[in-house]
């Protein structure tokens, strides 16, 4: 009897011992997966702008790589002097316009630089492109039953890969029967290519 009750109080101990912890980092709470929802979406097309002179001439001043930032107005590629205004003498070319540079139409990466420095180019010819916007954006599609259920005022968060990345909810567009959240990401992340499916989670109120 006394053997027995023995066996009992260790199986009592090691059950006690190794009994989960509801404190642990690694515990799941089934509550805050029943508040989230998972939607299939995908990334959206970058607009791109090919930057080009307004006539011939050598490339006398390229100061950027692929994968800068540049500011609207900045200067990102200027032709031979020389050169040019012997160009706008023999032409007659307007002097209102500046034709040996190349200015940033907008804030963005530079994506291609397809002229190095010292190259001549033709005009309108491609020297650079530009990606006018340095966000990356994402859509993602809802059905009716859930849209009034998302909350709009929580960031989500877009899984690709072993990947996380926070997003915000920009816009709302009506889609036949569904609809379409357009989503923003707060930078340009090269490894999320247009067209990418991705997976995004976003709270339920």
């Amino acid at each position: 009897m006394k053997s027995k009750l023995i066996i009992f109080t260790l199986i009592v101990f090691v059950f006690c011992a190794f009994k989960p912890n509801s404190n642990d980092n690694n515990y799941i709470n089934v509550s805050n997966i029943d508040n989230s929802k998972v939607f299939d979406g995908y990334i959206k097309a970058r607009s791109l702008t090919k930057l080009s002179f307004q006539t011939d001439g050598r490339i006398s001043f390229l100061p950027h790589k692929k994968g800068d930032y540049v500011k609207k107005g900045e200067v990102l590629a200027r032709l031979d002097g020389i050169s040019y205004r012997v160009k706008k003498e023999k032409l007659n070319l307007n002097n209102e316009f500046n034709y040996n540079v190349i200015v940033a139409s907008d804030n963005g990466y530079i994506e291609e630089i397809y002229k190095p420095v010292n190259s001549y180019v033709k005009k309108g010819q491609p020297v650079l492109s530009l990606y006018s916007n340095n966000k990356t954006e994402a859509e993602v599609l809802v059905v009716p039953e859930y849209i009034n259920k998302i909350n709009l005022k929580e960031n989500g968060v877009l899984k690709y890969k072993n990947s996380n990345y926070e997003v915000k909810i920009s816009n709302i567009i009506k889609n036949d029967d569904n609809y379409l959240l357009e989503l923003e990401l707060n930078g340009l992340y090269k490894e999320l290519k247009e067209g990418t499916n991705i997976k995004v989670s976003l709270d339920l109120d």
